[in-house]
């Protein structure tokens, strides 16, 4: 059926809309309305969405069109939500209320307005009312400001590139007349950086003399990294509650809160907002002109050293090759350097360490240890190592490379003929009777166990009693179980010392089963995910013989044939980075982890 009649249509579309998106009510407002020279005050713009159907979607606001008004500034502006559900008489009222608050500065005395305005929101024009607020000058007997006696610093520098890391103090000033009581709160509000945590438990503290006033001084470390580039604004803000002393004279009448009397003589505790001067950093994109090809994200001052553990080897004996940065700046954005493939070695993926000399990790040593087999003899060279960073004092890139280090590579006699031979030291064992192996050196017991054929001599006869006896059968069968443990034992460990793979992967199952045996065992969501992430690479490398004690997620993915399983190997690696880097641990299941454990390692 069809309507035919334009107007009702029309009303039907409007009532469909009204239905979908709810009333709309935008209300302005400062927070006081009047204030004294020196005290702080907020504008507030609220943005309510209302229905009595369901909860309405309320859509995000970035900024305001908000007419500048001279001497009076607006800075740290910030946005909270909140929703409300009121049930009168059977009947639901819901209401989602968007509020953009601004910290207001203001320096001189008077009354100030900011007049009506528009903007844009879900389609349609929405009109904020005028809000108007009154700055009175503060007389000689007036508290103290919160200014005066609380203040939030972080010496920031004007300029930065991306990625690089900068280490400051963030400092609570805490006027002397005052007593801090507790913390309750902190907040960093900087989107476009990456911070480290703050301890508030454990801040070093000093005493400092600012314009005739004496403050205790808080401070925190913190390491502060842009990930955009462009002005980024930065905010920090503590809640903490202060305890006003009790007055020294019985007839000043106000505190430094503007308490009363009986607040003076015992003393009040108060909560307070304390946030630090709006900041912005001009963050800067690095240059591209003479980059490294090995310029791997490495921002800071460092040192480059390469050494091995041998000067000399054989072929398919194991080498290590140590890699050393040291200084300063973002070693977590440092890399592996990258090695040159040549026919002349194999290498795998190195164990990685870190020592740090201080607290926020921007100042240390990181060490890549690189194991090398060599393929063939002779004089050959480790491959190179270049190594590239950016410094930003000289805005310049420093790439360091290392000679290559000569190894001579003897023969190894024993892996391509199957025998040692010498011609300075030999043994000779009989085998069989005209049959000799001539040895480089004299063989182990255990060693010439293995080597020689083993050859029952004639048994010498024996009386019919020992031949019953049931002890007799035992002892050579204990002696036989003991000659082929010995045996099997021994084979092993010369395995172990000739073969770097099997090596590889012997070390690799024992260290995966106490890993996984912790991770089952384990309580805490983010020491799971450590040493299951631990198992599945130990798992890795125990099935490819390579190494892979430092892989990613995608190389663990690249290893599991199936489908389903490859996605839930992305989805746990991708938990597992959240929970390390955000500590966003309220989405982590620690049963359905164990369980995407066990799935993964079944297909591994």
């Amino acid at each position: 059926m069809a309507y035919k009649n334009p107007i009702l249509l029309t009303l039907l579309c409007l009532l469909g809309a009204i239905s979908l998106f709810g009333e709309i009510t935008i209300n302005a407002r400062f927070n006081p309305a009047v204030i004294a020279l020196g005290d702080r005050a907020q504008y507030i713009v609220e943005i309510i969405d209302s229905s009595d159907t369901s909860m309405p979607q309320s859509e995000s606001v970035q900024s305001l069109p908000i007419p500048v008004v001279r001497e009076l500034n607006l800075v740290n502006g910030r946005v909270s939500n909140s929703t409300q559900t009121n049930y009168i008489n059977g009947k639901g009222q819901f209401s989602n209320t968007q509020s953009l608050i601004f910290d207001v500065r203001i320096n001189r005395s008077g009354s100030y307005k900011i007049p009506e305005f528009q903007f844009s929101y879900k389609g349609g024009m929405q009109t904020v009312e005028s809000a108007s607020i009154s700055v009175l000058e503060r007389g000689a007997d007036a508290a103290p400001t919160q200014d005066e006696i609380l203040l939030l610093k972080a010496d920031l520098p004007k300029s930065m590139f991306i990625g690089q890391s900068y280490s400051t103090t963030l400092d609570l000033f805490v006027e002397s007349s005052i007593s801090l009581t507790g913390i309750s709160g902190y907040e960093g509000q900087a989107d476009g950086y990456a911070m480290s945590e703050l301890d508030l438990n454990a801040p070093t503290e000093s005493i400092q003399i600012i314009d005739s006033r004496r403050y205790r001084v808080l401070s925190w470390p913190i390491n502060v990294t842009p990930i955009r580039t462009g002005q980024q604004p930065l905010e920090f803000n503590f809640t903490v509650s202060v305890r006003s002393p009790q007055s020294r004279d019985p007839f000043n009448i106000r505190s430094p809160f503007g308490g009363s009397l009986l607040d003076n003589l015992v003393g009040r505790s108060e909560l307070f907002d304390v946030s630090s001067e709006s900041l912005s950093i001009e963050v800067k994109a690095l240059p591209e002109i003479g980059q490294p090809d090995s310029f791997s994200g490495a921002i800071g001052d460092f040192n480059l050293q390469v050494y091995s553990d041998l000067q000399s080897i054989k072929v398919d004996e194991p080498i290590m090759l140590s890699v050393e940065i040291s200084g300063r700046g973002n070693f977590d954005r440092i890399q592996e350097p990258p090695i040159e493939e040549t026919s002349e070695w194999r290498n795998y993926s190195p164990e990685v360490t870190f020592q740090s000399k201080d607290e926020l990790t921007l100042e240390g040593t990181k060490r890549f240890d690189y194991i090398f087999i060599p393929r063939q003899s002779g004089m050959q060279e480790l491959p190179k190592i270049a190594f590239s960073f950016f410094d930003p004092q000289t805005e310049e890139y420093t790439e360091l490379i290392s000679p290559p280090i000569k190894i001579e590579v003897g023969p190894n006699q024993a892996v391509q003929k199957g025998e040692i031979s010498s011609p300075e030291e030999t043994l000779v064992v009989d085998i069989k009777d005209n049959e000799s192996l001539q040895l480089s050196r004299t063989l182990s017991p255990e060693e010439a166990l293995l080597t020689l054929e083993y050859r029952q001599k004639e048994p010498l006869p024996h009386c019919a009693e020992i031949l019953r006896s049931p002890n007799y059968y035992l002892a050579n069968i204990l002696a036989f179980i003991t000659l082929l443990m010995t045996g099997l034992y021994l084979q092993k460990r010369r395995k172990l010392n000739c073969d770097p793979v099997f090596s590889l992967q012997y070390a690799a199952n024992k260290e995966f089963k106490k890993a996984f045996s912790a991770s089952l065992k384990c309580r805490d969501i983010n020491d799971f995910y450590q040493l299951a992430l631990l198992a599945l690479r130990l798992a890795a490398t125990r099935k490819t013989g390579i190494n892979f004690r430092n892989a990613t997620g995608e190389e663990i993915k690249g290893l599991i044939a199936d489908k389903s399983a490859q996605e839930i190997s992305s989805e746990f690696f991708s938990t597992a980075d959240a929970i390390h880097f955000s500590k966003n641990t309220t989405k982590a299941d620690l049963k359905i982890a164990r369980d995407q454990l066990q799935i993964i390692l079944k297909n591994l």
